[in-house]
């Protein structure tokens, strides 16, 4: 690794000893900003959902414990009720009906660290030259990768997922696969096509019960609220008459307009397709059977695939899902939600109260995910085992 140009020894600095805090903690924002972390340490090919999709959809929120909006949904379709055809001189009547349900989160935190100990050699190098710099470098550059990796890892199958195992958990945040929740077996009994079935997701109470408790996304019930759900549907075949058929259905079913000229809450932009690898093959056969213009290419179709204009994307965290997930997101109402001046924030290394020629350096991190339209939402899925 080479030094970049811009980057060189902190004027005044005479010789690298007793740790060089200071200089580890430049090294450590040079290759933050430089961008210079790469994953080797992972089976999985690629960390879409931190590395590629995070930060496109991310929301940064400014101050308080506590995300909230309100939702108009505690209402039938009349609203207060009042709207009516009336005659001359008919008199009045009045209803008054609190419709508003405030949604709330609250950020959940993360941290992560690296150590080292000030007598190690590379750190204690004498005379400062650009080539005992370069040295430090490559030092602190492995021992944040290391840390970024693990921070990565536990994003990416955090976010991917459903987030906490247990009902009682207020550390985890809570992931796609908790907010978008999957069409039960009797559910797509009842209704083959699909349907609102993503309700309440139901966790074990703790690890020490395994009694499942219904855990309102939210803090909004889909029990006491209905409307409170995602489209969900189960599918056996990739096929047009199948899982495409099925996709149609649900697009027209979350793609809702509100009669009200309101200018709802936009948390991101744009709609998304998530699946993994298996799915998606099967979808790229199927545009290329559709296609007889080939030319050369045997597979034109790869990274090109396309449902009504929205892209599919392959996420290979996903693969590990027997269920062959397909997330049909709305980012507008779905977001990674980061508090202000905490996203990923690196603090410079300290001494270790117990023991001193440690040094420490952490990262922090306080996030969630937030939902504020799970109607605009869809998951389809295989049935489960």
């Amino acid at each position: 690794m080479a030094l970049p140009s811009t980057y060189s020894i902190p004027p005044g600095t005479r010789s690298f000893s007793d740790g060089s805090p200071d200089i580890v903690k430049a090294t450590a924002e040079l290759l933050i900003k430089q961008g210079a972390f790469t994953n080797l340490l992972s089976d999985l090919t690629e960390y879409a959902i931190v590395k590629r999709i995070m930060p496109r959809h991310k929301k940064v929120f400014a101050g308080g414990l506590d995300w909230t909006f309100m939702t108009a949904i505690a209402s039938n379709n009349t609203g207060n009720g009042t709207a009516k055809f009336t005659g001359l001189f008919e008199n009045d009547s009045y209803n008054r009906t609190n419709v508003l349900v405030q949604g709330k989160v609250s950020p959940r935190f993360l941290t992560a660290n690296y150590v080292y100990d000030k007598r190690e050699p590379v750190l204690n190098s004498g005379e400062a030259t650009q080539s005992k710099l370069l040295a430090i470098v490559n030092f602190v550059k492995v021992q944040m990768e290391l840390m970024y990796q693990s921070v990565y890892d536990k994003l990416e199958t955090t976010f991917a997922g459903v987030g906490p195992t247990y009902a009682d958990d207020k550390v985890t945040p809570h992931g796609i696969g908790f907010y978008i929740q999957k069409q039960s077996n009797s559910d797509a009994a009842s209704h083959p096509n699909g349907a609102f079935d993503g309700k309440d997701p139901s966790l074990p109470a703790s690890s020490s019960s395994a009694t499942p408790t219904a855990c309102p996304r939210c803090n909004i019930a889909t029990s006491t609220y209905a409307r409170w759900a995602n489209w969900a549907a189960q599918y056996a075949a990739v096929s047009k008459d199948d899982l495409v058929k099925k996709m149609r259905i649900a697009s027209h079913k979350i793609n809702f307009i509100s009669p009200l000229n309101l200018n709802d809450p936009t948390l991101s932009t744009g709609r998304e397709i998530l699946t993994n690898l298996a799915v998606l093959q099967e979808m790229e056969t199927i545009l290329e059977s559709q296609n007889m213009n080939l030319a050369n290419d045997l597979a034109a179709k790869d990274g090109k695939t396309l449902f009504k204009g929205t892209p599919v994307s392959y996420v290979p965290i996903l693969d590990g899902d027997t269920q062959n997930p397909v997330y049909m997101i709305d980012w507008k109402t779905l977001v990674f939600g980061t508090v202000a001046g905490w996203d990923k924030k690196v603090s410079a290394p300290k001494e270790d109260n117990a023991q001193h020629n440690t040094m420490k350096g952490f990262l922090d991190m306080s996030c969630e995910m937030v939902c504020t339209n799970l109607r605009n939402q869809a998951v389809l899925c295989k049935a489960a085992s």
